[in-house]
């Protein structure tokens, strides 16, 4: 009888890779790859989020002209109550991001992976949208995509106390990274963009590869360039446009994030608002005021948030 002891070691590679492969699946899986399914957040918040954030920054938008917006990677991308993955958000947590989100009339998220529909219901904003890909982007391969069900959502949540008037979402063609020193596992995600008309303006978010090696900058590189084929293919050129994302560019301390955001920059328009570490917000013909950096990062996510009041032409 032939004991599988006796196989070559050559032939037993394969079948070791594949188990592998479904243990970091199912890894995955357990971490990160459900939506949470509650109905809605059922705790308080508890944590004193408001200290160092300027008071303007959380002014009521109800009695004030223009649009406030907030600009945030939430980070939201593990289940804090799982036995396998330590650090994720609690609901709690979570319920201090809605807070915060309550006093923005525009609200956009990166890294919402596992609560989006629960911190809509949470927030009350008129309108919410969550992008998820049924084709397309680094979450689609096999099995990933069967393993994986947050793995075809690029994590971009919109929140907008009016509705839009158009809704389009596009994964990216390009990706890198399989989480090594210098590339991050991109690839087990399909990131991408959600491009929105409101009456009076467009408003675009992103997230893009977040690794440092050049992988992950060749990846930007067409990302941006895919954004822009977007924007000059459906926004009029005369258009008033809104820009929010985590871009991963950190052009202080690689040159070529410096030239990738000026690229794509100049090729639309843009006007650069407020940069603070990788997320930015850009504006094309929009008249703004009170740029703000909030003090977010180890308090609420990995991130700290971005804030500004913005003017449609309505309202000029």
């Amino acid at each position: 009888m032939l004991l599988l002891v006796d196989l070559p070691r050559r032939l037993l590679w394969p079948a070791d890779r594949l188990v592998l492969a479904l243990l970091v699946l199912l890894m995955l899986n357990a971490c990160v790859g459900k939506f949470e399914t509650k109905p809605r957040l059922t705790e308080t918040c508890q944590t004193d989020w408001q200290s160092g954030i300027d008071a303007s920054a959380l002014s009521d938008s109800t009695t004030t002209n223009g649009l406030h917006v907030l600009v945030w990677n939430i980070h939201d991308r593990l289940l804090g109550e799982s036995n396998v993955s330590k650090g994720g958000h609690t609901e709690e947590e979570v319920a201090c991001i809605g807070d915060l989100a309550k006093h923005y009339d525009l609200v956009l998220f990166q890294e919402a992976f596992v609560r989006p529909a629960q911190i809509a219901r949470y927030t009350g904003h008129v309108w919410a949208d969550h992008p998820a890909f049924e084709e397309g982007g680094g979450g689609d391969w096999w099995p990933l995509r069967v393993f994986c069900e947050i793995c075809l959502t690029p994590g971009l949540l919109m929140l907008a106390n009016e509705n839009p008037e158009l809704v389009y979402a596009e994964p990216y063609e390009a990706f890198a990274g399989w989480n090594t020193k210098l590339n991050k596992a991109d690839n087990f995600f399909s990131k991408g963009f959600q491009l929105v008309k409101f009456p009076n303006f467009w408003v675009l978010n992103s997230h893009m590869d977040s690794g440092r090696g050049q992988d992950s900058i060749d990846a930007r590189v067409l990302q941006f360039r895919q954004i822009t084929e977007a924007l000059q293919r459906l926004v009029p050129e005369d258009a008033s446009l809104l820009i929010g994302m985590d871009s991963n560019l950190r052009p202080e301390n690689e040159k070529q994030d410096g030239k990738v955001l000026k690229e794509f920059l100049a090729s639309n328009g843009l006007t650069l608002v407020r940069q603070h570490g990788p997320d930015l917000i850009a504006v094309r013909k929009l008249k703004i005021e009170n740029p703000q950096s909030l003090p977010l990062k180890d308090v609420l996510s990995d991130h700290d948030a971005l804030a500004v009041i913005v003017y449609p032409s309505s309202d000029l």
